[in-house]
């Protein structure tokens, strides 16, 4: 199941509203089986793969499967079914068939899996033609991105959360928010100083430094761009080019999400000139995950380390 309760509730709501909308996961609730049969609501083996093609399967005859992979690791178990098959069926089909799925997973969490289990690897996704990436900074962003994909009619979508983005849920506007549109971004706050665009979990990092650097009086734009495929190169772009800085933060590695929005941005005319080599990088080291509770806490994107970023890049002006 999602790591977020409301997420639950979301998807429920949508099991309710759409009779096409099926779901697979190796655990599943008892009251969603009851409620919607065991034809819609599927308890599957322990077999990431199988449960993608089958979901393949379904999309492909007018049903609108989702599945939990529940961690994003497993992403990795479904390449094949997903990379080869799922995002390129349109194309192989001349435009006969469509994948529209979505896939769930929880990226990192404050619980030691190690790096089986702890990884952020959505930029992976981000090389894959054919796959919507979201990966939301808050609980509100994930239920409105939920509805959004799971009402998706072109392909097959990857929703990433976070689970700790249910500690800083607010849960009525959590239930309430509406279908939000792809490529999207957020602007979080707004400021002069510097551009920051943080991903995922990282951005509650990146907002908690931005609120120190403002009471120094260093006032960063933060943006999240909620999703990465597509991404809203536009106002990435417009923010650069007016401040002149920019810092990357995710918890995933710096050659992932980070280096592709870069070189995204950097095709932008001017962007390169505005920013002129001041360029910073808060994001995990290129090492497996580390189990032991003190090596994982230097792995994660912190407020400290953004604060220290942007100090980096405004005290070399």
């Amino acid at each position: 199941m999602n790591e977020l309760a409301v997420l639950d509730l979301i998807l429920e709501q949508e099991l309710d509203r759409n009779p096409d909308l099926v779901f697979l996961a190796t655990s599943t609730p008892p009251s969603w089986r009851a409620r919607f049969g065991a034809e819609r609501v599927r308890t599957c083996p322990i077999s990431e793969p199988a449960m993608v093609g089958a979901a393949l399967g379904a999309a492909m005859t007018g049903l609108r499967p989702v599945v939990d992979l529940n961690r994003a690791s497993f992403a990795f178990l479904v390449m094949d079914q997903l990379v080869n098959h799922a995002a390129r069926i349109h194309y192989l089909s001349d435009g006969s068939y469509r994948a529209p799925m979505v896939l769930t997973s929880a990226t990192r969490g404050p619980q030691q899996l190690g790096p089986q289990n702890e990884q952020c690897p959505y930029g992976v996704f981000m090389q894959t033609p054919g796959v919507r990436v979201a990966v939301p900074g808050s609980a509100t962003d994930a239920c409105a991105l939920l509805r959004t994909a799971v009402r998706d009619e072109q392909g097959p979508v990857l929703l990433f959360i976070a689970p700790g983005l249910a500690d800083h849920c607010d849960l009525r506007a959590a239930l309430a928010a509406e279908p939000q549109p792809f490529g999207v971004a957020r602007l979080v706050r707004e400021g002069d100083a510097a551009t920051v665009v943080a991903i995922g979990s990282a951005v509650h990092a990146a907002t908690r430094a931005g609120d120190e650097l403002a009471a120094q009086g260093v006032h960063v734009e933060l943006l999240d761009p909620r999703t990465l495929v597509p991404l809203d190169l536009p106002a990435l772009a417009a923010s650069v080019l007016r401040t002149g800085r920019l810092v990357l933060v995710d918890d995933g590695p710096r050659s992932g999400a980070p280096a592709q929005i870069l070189a995204a941005l950097l095709d932008v005319p001017g962007v390169a000139r505005a920013l002129g080599g001041r360029i910073a990088h808060v994001s995990a080291p290129e090492v497996p995950v580390p189990s032991s509770p003190v090596l994982e806490a230097q792995y994660w994107a912190t407020p400290e380390r953004v604060a220290a970023a942007v100090r980096r890049l405004t005290a070399a002006a």
